[in-house]
């Protein structure tokens, strides 16, 4: 929680929701001894009550509630306008996979298996604290970028997948907003992408401003239809490349194309669909501790994991996977290619949690992928094609 001037008060208010009392008791005791002011709440109608008179730093909610189950309050919560920036972490039976695949849809920003581990909720409560600190830090180097939209697909697909390359996005619906976004955040913006469909001089204008200010930084413009050639040639000038045209290009070519004109050389982990793919999964931290996180989906060679508590970026992990109706967990190796801890309060839209690149998988893991996740999904290669272990 922060005092009235903004400055953290060294403790913070978590709502602890769960119908056992001993279960309450027990985690009441954790949580206060790592600083906390504990809420224990029997229920989704007192934890929405509460809810109403104050805002907790993070809810531990356990999903099998007797009235109103977890995922439905967790919904909740995040449907409520003071809970919609709260993280909730689900509480679920260990080895389950389909709970967890509850908590995820439900909006649920990480679980913690039962019994708790003191060990593993001392991580979450870290990465909490954290997160309030990272909402003013720049974004990692060269994921920073200003979209200015020009219509819902800019935003629901070209946005997405631009936050699923595990980049922070900030989002400006016209342009008197991507100005003050712009002068407000440029030097923590690290690219442009500009839609000139609707107002095609003016928005030239803008991307004239933001060349001159920021000179190195690149520049990507597209429509979503043919343009006048005066339209066409400005375009090529101020961004060293042609207009991208949305009507000729497939929509896995042209994210492909405007992955690589933000990240030269980059070796994108999406592909053009994103496929649902849950599991959970564990995977081992550098000092030896066993985090847990759960997969939302994935593309042919990569796998998207949501936890509060992600490995740093450009470690190397042997990761446990256990799907709904496995009896014994998969195995597998990855790397993680970006990772972005929780940075509430952040103006910039960014996934929490953290992108791995799949190098070598079980031959259980590897039929699932086969069935769920068809190759034919991936970009088309347009750098240095790299050697599958699959």
């Amino acid at each position: 929680m922060n005092s009235a001037d903004g400055a953290p008060t060294g403790r913070d208010t978590v709502f602890v929701v769960d119908d056992s009392r001993t279960a309450r008791d027990v985690l009441r005791l954790h949580l206060t001894r790592l600083g906390c002011d504990v809420v224990p709440l029997e229920g989704a109608d007192a934890c929405m009550a509460e809810l109403e008179r104050r805002v907790p730093a993070f809810i531990l909610m356990d999903l099998r509630l007797e009235r109103t189950q977890g995922d439905e309050a967790c919904r909740a919560v995040k449907n409520h306008a003071a809970g919609r920036n709260v993280p909730v972490i689900m509480l679920t039976t260990a080895g389950e996979p389909h709970e967890v695949m509850h908590c995820g849809r439900a909006g649920a920003d990480d679980f913690l298996p039962k019994p708790v581990s003191a060990e593993a909720l001392t991580a979450k409560v870290a990465a909490m604290r954290l997160s309030r600190e990272r909402a003013y830090d720049r974004p990692p180097r060269g994921r920073g970028v200003l979209l200015v939209e020009g219509g819902r697909f800019l935003h629901t697909f070209l946005g997405g997948a631009l936050e699923h390359e595990g980049m922070h996005v900030l989002y400006a619906r016209d342009l008197d907003e991507a100005m003050a976004l712009a002068d407000a955040h440029g030097s923590r913006l690290d690219g442009f992408v500009l839609d000139v469909s609707r107002l095609p001089r003016e928005v030239l204008s803008l991307a004239a401003r933001l060349r001159e200010v920021h000179p190195r930084k690149p520049l990507v413009l597209l429509s979503r239809a043919e343009e006048p050639l005066d339209v066409l040639v400005r375009s090529q000038a101020l961004c060293g490349a042609p207009l991208l045209v949305k009507r000729n290009l497939g929509a896995d070519e042209l994210l492909s194309r405007v992955l690589g004109r933000l990240v030269p050389g980059g070796s994108p982990l999406r592909a053009a669909e994103r496929v649902p793919f849950f599991t959970v999964v564990e995977y081992l931290s550098a000092g030896g501790m066993t985090h847990s996180g759960f997969s939302h989906d994935a593309s042919p060679e990569a796998l998207f994991v949501r936890t509060l508590t992600p490995a740093r970026e450009g470690s190397r992990l042997a990761l446990k996977l256990l799907m709904a109706g496995q009896r014994t967990p998969s195995v597998a190796e990855a790397t993680v290619a970006w990772a972005n801890p929780p940075r509430l309060g952040s103006p910039f839209h960014a996934p929490v949690g953290m992108g791995l690149r799949l190098e070598r998988m079980d031959s259980q893991l590897a039929q699932q992928f086969v069935r769920f996740v068809p190759r034919s999904l991936g970009f088309l290669p347009a750098a240095a094609s790299r050697l599958s272990t699959f």
